[in-house]
């Protein structure tokens, strides 16, 4: 049974059929294919058959009142909580959304309270961030997970690293007990790189594929919706000599790394944010301040110029904050989304896709999540997405080209990257081919060198 106010999609009502009787579940849908309203259907559900209480939703931070408002949207009338808010204890069927940084501190001992008190229903969206097996966060969810009613794990790209991903997303929803994550990784990865301690591929994908089948619905917007083609496009610019020759330095202390082969591939991607920032036409030092040594920059010009030829509106993303200064300054009128301090996020949105701003201008991890960024698809519609810069992380880029490839877009949608310097197209190339990004870098250096 739906109980929300708006008809289900198919895949939604075949999540709730797969997750039926299942105390601990996932479901890994694809972003757009309405996850969250298929948690709150089955809450909904729950309360009426008198299963469950309340309703826990742990998120990251920028994702809290995203979940306030599809609470609103579907029409579920319940209370909800944003922590550090605090439940009011004579509202038993009520929710509260909390952030993952917060279970580690006060939010976690509320937390374990609540599930001592409340027969709960725990939702952890974006389940990819308790993917690491050895972090503190994991441990403590995993045991705060086993005190819940029913648990569900949401995750549009569950897997995004390595099949050791998906250990502590199965832990948390009571599954492969007894099951180490050291025996895990042994039987489903293939160990290489720097003295064999790098995971470097997967094994037993058979056997992985049937451990998922087992405790997850998996869907694919390809195979549930309609929704139109993704193309990818490159647009190329050079650096003007002197910062090309500022460029070349930094790579070539970054080579010399390469041939000492002490290295990993975090420390690659570090390194290759370096070299972003020079391309993107500053400087931050080791003391966290920014530089800005060149007076043209031909990456804003280019961009500028795709701009100004692209149909409809379009979504920047970028990753630093000086970045976000010269682009809100290059564009005065966007619309924009960013970290702390961006209390009016709904009203940028509002005026990005029903007013008048013709570009979002997007910082990388605040506009990944809970989005949707379609414009106006009548009269001036969003089907273009530009990537300033990447932050290198792929689940941060899978997300990301979500924004505005969800139900309700009806044009093809184009991603475009800016390639200058040429390692520029080796990472672009393993992000859009959805590929391990420091492997990529450190074997492309090692052909060059």
């Amino acid at each position: 049974m739906w109980y929300l106010d708006q008809k289900p999609y198919e895949v939604q009502t075949k999540a709730l059929e797969m997750a039926d009787g299942h105390r601990g579940f996932a479901y890994f849908m694809e972003m757009g294919l309405g996850k969250t309203a298929v948690v709150l259907a089955e809450y909904t559900k729950l309360i009426i058959q008198d299963k469950v209480d309340t309703l826990i939703v742990i998120c990251p931070n920028s994702l809290k009142k995203v979940w306030k408002k599809e609470v609103e949207k579907w029409g579920v009338d319940l209370p909800v909580v944003l922590w550090p808010k605090k439940l009011d204890p004579k509202d038993r069927n009520t929710i509260l959304t909390i952030n993952y940084e917060a279970v580690r501190g006060k939010g976690g001992d509320y937390l374990l309270s609540i599930l001592k008190e409340r027969r709960c229903y725990v939702a952890l969206d974006e389940s990819i961030h308790v993917k690491n097996p050895q972090s503190q966060r994991t441990k403590a969810l995993i045991d705060l997970c086993k005190r819940a009613i029913v648990v569900r794990a949401l995750s549009g790209a569950p897997i995004v690293k390595s099949a050791l991903d998906i250990w502590g997303q199965l832990r948390v929803l009571g599954h492969l007990s007894g099951y180490n994550p050291f025996a895990f990784r042994n039987h489903f990865c293939v160990m290489g790189g720097y003295m064999g301690k790098q995971i470097v591929g997967t094994r037993n994908e058979e056997e992985l594929s049937d451990l998922l089948d087992q405790h997850s619905f998996r869907a694919q917007k390809a195979d549930w919706t309609d929704l139109p083609a993704q193309l990818y496009s490159n647009f190329h610019y050079e650096l003007p000599p002197d910062q090309a020759a500022v460029y070349r330095g930094m790579l070539d202390e970054f080579v010399v790394q390469i041939h000492d082969e002490v290295i990993t591939a975090p420390m690659a991607i570090t390194q290759m944010m370096k070299l972003q920032q020079i391309s993107s036409g500053f400087i931050i030092d080791e003391e966290g301040k920014t530089h800005l040594p060149w007076k043209k920059n031909k990456k804003i010009d280019l961009l500028t110029e795709i701009v100004e030829n692209t149909p409809g509106k379009v979504i920047i993303f970028c990753f630093y904050k000086q970045s976000i200064r010269n682009l809100l300054e290059q564009f005065p009128n966007a619309a924009v989304i960013r970290g702390k301090g961006n209390e009016d996020i709904e009203d940028e949105k509002l005026r990005f896709n029903e007013g008048d701003a013709d570009v979002m201008v997007a910082q990388l991890t605040a506009g990944k999540y809970g989005h949707t960024l379609l414009g106006d698809q009548d009269n001036n519609p969003c089907h273009t997405a530009i990537f300033f810069e990447n932050n290198y992380d792929l689940d941060t880029r899978i997300q990301a080209e979500a924004r505005n490839h969800r139900h309700g877009q009806r044009h093809v949608v184009t991603y475009i990257d800016l390639i200058g310097p040429r390692l520029d197209q080796v990472i672009i190339d393993a992000l859009q081919r959805k590929l391990n990004i420091g492997r990529s870098v450190i074997n492309y250096i090692k052909k060059e060198c």
